[in-house]
């Protein structure tokens, strides 16, 4: 699409999906909607206005598409997540403002595995929680990170890193910190970059 406001126009793209048919659905931020193309970038359709109601975004932000077509919207500003089915109607939403499980501050990301359960990248509480199908709080992850087989056997063979790695306060560097995006694979695997 191009630059603008009309239909298969965008403004200020922040996350695209494919569905099972190889469309591409964009959100289009500034626009307040998401909008849906053929892989050649026929436009289709889309939804979506500026508010806090049903179906409406303050700045959506990530986006996915689960197995069954239906269709997740990370709503930015409005601090929740939206379902939508593939033709955009909506399904239901979850989370409010706030720190607490079950709250947002700033989300940016959402995953969906194969079994339904929902990640969410929760951007400025340094954390992604985990929701299940219908959707209940899980619970959160808020990084615990390892050292891959190069870096340990780099830390083994030289003494001075590893005397540093000693002498510091590593508890900062195992924690998530604003994660901008989730993915989860189909081992069940989580990565946030």
């Amino acid at each position: 699409g191009e630059y603008g406001d009309g239909e298969g126009q965008i403004n200020g793209p922040s996350g695209l999906a494919f569905d099972a048919d190889e469309n591409v659905l964009v959100v289009d931020t500034l626009n307040h909607r998401v909008q849906k193309f053929t892989k050649d970038g026929k436009y289709l359709m889309g939804w979506g206005s500026f508010g806090d109601g049903d179906g409406e975004f303050n700045m959506p932000w990530g986006i996915t598409v689960d197995e069954l077509g239906d269709v997740y919207v990370v709503d930015w500003r409005n601090d929740r997540v939206q379902k939508f089915s593939a033709d955009g109607e909506f399904i239901f939403s979850f989370g409010s403002t706030g720190s607490e499980k079950g709250e947002f501050n700033r989300p940016t990301g959402v995953a969906v595995d194969s079994d339904g359960d929902i990640y969410v990248a929760d951007r400025e509480n340094n954390r992604v929680q985990l929701f299940n199908s219908e959707p209940r709080f899980v619970e959160q992850f808020i990084g615990d990170a390892t050292l891959s087989k190069a870096s340990r056997e780099y830390m083994m063979t030289n003494a001075s890193p590893n005397r540093m790695r000693d002498m510091a306060d590593l508890e900062p560097a195992k924690r998530l910190r604003r994660p901008a995006s989730v993915a989860v694979d189909d081992q069940g695997r989580m990565f946030v970059p």
